[in-house]
């Protein structure tokens, strides 16, 4: 129940994203590219996780699998991320003082 709360949620966002940019000339370009690996973090968390189980990274073998709500929580991190983006342009320069 709760990832389908969580899938419909995140295609309502992805259509708000939609929306706001849909007059830019390349704009739902820029939303297609940045959220499709937030949604499929999002929907498919098993899986990216089983895809990077038993790889190698930095001369370690990866031996424990991650949890999905990780995984689904840091594709929700960079959906809303880039949503405040799109609807506060300037909120990450006000943020850090620029």
């Amino acid at each position: 129940m709760i990832r389908l709360v969580s899938r419909i949620l995140s295609l309502v966002v992805v259509a708000a994203a939609l929306w706001r940019v849909w007059d830019v000339h390349t704009g739902p370009w820029y939303v297609v590219l940045v959220v499709v690996p937030a949604l499929v973090f999002i929907w498919l968390p098993e899986t990216v996780d089983d895809y990077t189980f038993g790889t190698w990274a930095y001369g370690n073998r990866i031996d424990s699998h991650t949890p999905a709500f990780l995984i689904a929580s840091l594709g929700w991190v960079l959906l809303f991320l880039y949503s405040i983006e799109l609807f506060v342009p300037n909120f990450f320069l006000r943020l850090f003082g620029m």
